[in-house]
């Protein structure tokens, strides 16, 4: 049934080696960004350049030009950073997905908050170059249809209670992070270069942004704030413990005192 299914989703133009989510959600990220950015005046599935071959390409008025990788296989962070580093050569920005339930992540991923989970190196390696988020397509299994799920960022911090080191058991290597989720309003491309990366991202807001808004309007609400800072007393810390009771949960203690921090 998922075959027949696809069969009728996916354009004649794909690879044999593909696999099933990569299918999907290649198409589904083909349409809706098409769909949603009338700058676009050119776009393709499977672009060929001499040495690789974007799943999805799309060129703007502007003339910038972005390719989507979709990844579900596994891939080293090595890998990543050639990659990204080869379009960039030829002046092409690099929108990332991964498929979270892939095998190129650690663990499955999924748009909600929760602690302590397995980061794959390449995922932390996007991690650096989206500064501050790794973006995810997730499929969902119907009686009748296939349904790949929006868009959805995720940003890691280091664990309450777990080193943040590298961990390995057998051939598998891997991270351990809190993850939080980050909404993504729409399906329009914002073009950025970070550290020399040119690298093609959503809209969706930095979570230390979200977090240092909850913060500061908590912080006002209990009075501990004023004149844009802190203020250094017995009421400050026990507004620390508060705060951290209130959100410690959704976001880790470490989160909370790195933003405080900053």
């Amino acid at each position: 049934m998922k075959n027949n299914l696809l069969n009728s989703l996916i354009p004649k133009i794909e690879s044999k080696s593909e696999s099933f989510a990569h299918k999907v959600i290649k198409q589904l990220l083909y349409k809706k960004i098409l769909e949603n950015n009338s700058d676009i005046i050119e776009a393709s599935l499977e672009k060929y350049f001499k040495s690789r071959r974007a799943d999805v390409y799309f060129k703007f008025n502007s003339g910038q030009e972005v390719v989507v990788e979709i990844q579900n296989s596994p891939i080293t962070s090595k890998e990543i950073t050639a990659r990204t580093k080869d379009y960039n050569t030829r002046g092409i920005y690099v929108l990332w997905i991964l498929y979270g339930d892939g095998k190129c992540v650690g663990s499955p991923k999924n748009p909600t908050h929760i602690k302590n989970l397995k980061i794959s190196p390449a995922e932390i390696r996007l991690h650096q170059l989206y500064r501050g988020r790794v973006y995810y397509v997730n499929i969902k299994y119907g009686e009748e249809k296939i349904i790949a799920t929006l868009p959805f960022g995720l940003h890691f911090t280091n664990s309450d209670s777990i080193s943040p080191i590298l961990f390995r058991k057998g051939f598998e290597s891997f991270f351990v992070r809190n993850v939080n989720f980050a909404y993504i309003p729409n399906w329009n491309i914002l073009f950025t270069t970070y550290n020399n990366y040119k690298i093609a991202r959503f809209y969706d807001q930095n979570i230390n942004r979200t977090i240092m808004k909850k913060l500061r309007d908590f912080a006002i609400r209990n009075n501990v704030i004023r004149n844009k800072s802190y203020i250094k007393s017995k009421k400050t810390r026990k507004f620390f413990k508060l705060i951290c009771k209130v959100l410690g949960d959704e976001y880790g203690k470490i989160f909370i005192i790195n933003t405080l921090l900053r």
